[in-house]
């Protein structure tokens, strides 16, 4: 149980960590977005400005009212405009909104005494959460999506769009994506405490799943409310060396660390526990 001021600072400061490398790219791609057309919308507001002009002009008389009407139009255009960039750039804050409820839901597991890891660095990309709990280590992908999941004709499970029944998508790349994360996460708790332990690859899914999930592929499929109680709800033993497990896997510096010394450490804890 998180039971001191201290632990809950830490668990507060760690779920801000939640979603950041994925609001730190939108931020990034919006900006370099807006500069490429900051020439183009100015050019289209004085282009516009100059045609309404010509049509005061043209129909003389008191034009106030509509001056005033048409300038605050326009400026709502443009602020609307500069918060909707394309739809590669939105997706990458429609992650971050993910991981951050995602976050919230891990909360629960964390007063409990689990202890959860946001956005730590895998490579060129991340894992989204690592969550290590007395029935295992869970290595945790967060999805906002608009579709729905539900078995399809053939038993697998399919994404179909909540408005358009006639859009959907095959899920599968994700599921093997999330069994590629979990190994790659397996491999980095081998090399950096001496052990290799079993990481359950999940998907959360931030929208409608027929029964709350299920496993595909022996990737669990969760929705994102019930995330919390399917969690505490898994079958699995402890994990051996649970306090250097975490250790290895905190942010910080690792690698001088030998391979036998890690395995020392994480033999003492056994024997300790």
């Amino acid at each position: 149980m998180l039971t001191t001021v201290g632990d809950r600072l830490a668990a507060r400061r760690n779920r801000r960590r939640a979603g950041s490398r994925a609001r730190e790219k939108y931020t990034e791609m919006r900006r370099a977005w807006l500069r490429r057309n900051r020439k183009f919308w100015v050019l289209v507001a004085v282009v516009v400005w100059l045609i309404f002009w010509w049509l005061m002009r043209l129909f003389p008389g008191d034009h106030s009212w509509s001056t005033a009407a048409f300038a605050g139009a326009l400026t709502a255009t443009f602020f609307a405009v500069r918060q909707s960039p394309p739809v590669g750039i939105a997706s990458w804050e429609e992650g971050a909104f993910g991981e951050e409820e995602t976050a919230k839901q891990l909360g629960h597991l964390e007063r409990e005494g689990w202890v959860v890891l946001h956005d730590l660095a895998n490579g060129s990309a991340n894992f989204d959460h690592v969550v290590i709990g007395p029935n295992g280590v869970f290595c945790l992908n967060s999805k906002w999506s608009a579709y729905r999941l539900e078995a399809g004709p053939d038993g697998r499970l399919l994404a179909r769009h909540r408005y358009d029944e006639d859009v959907y998508q095959d899920i599968h790349g994700k599921v093997r994506r999330a069994k590629a994360e979990a190994a790659a996460l397996s491999e980095r708790i081998a090399q950096r405490c001496g052990t290799k332990l079993w990481v359950q690859p999940v998907i959360v899914w931030w929208g409608e799943v027929e029964n709350g999930g299920r496993l595909v592929d022996g990737v669990g499929v969760v929705q994102g409310k019930r995330l919390a109680e399917r969690l505490r709800a898994q079958t699995g033993r402890p994990v051996q060396g649970f306090d250097v497990v975490v250790a290895c896997l905190r942010p910080g510096r690792h690698s001088r660390r030998r391979a036998s010394d890690r395995k020392a450490g994480l033999s003492d804890s056994v024997r300790g526990s």
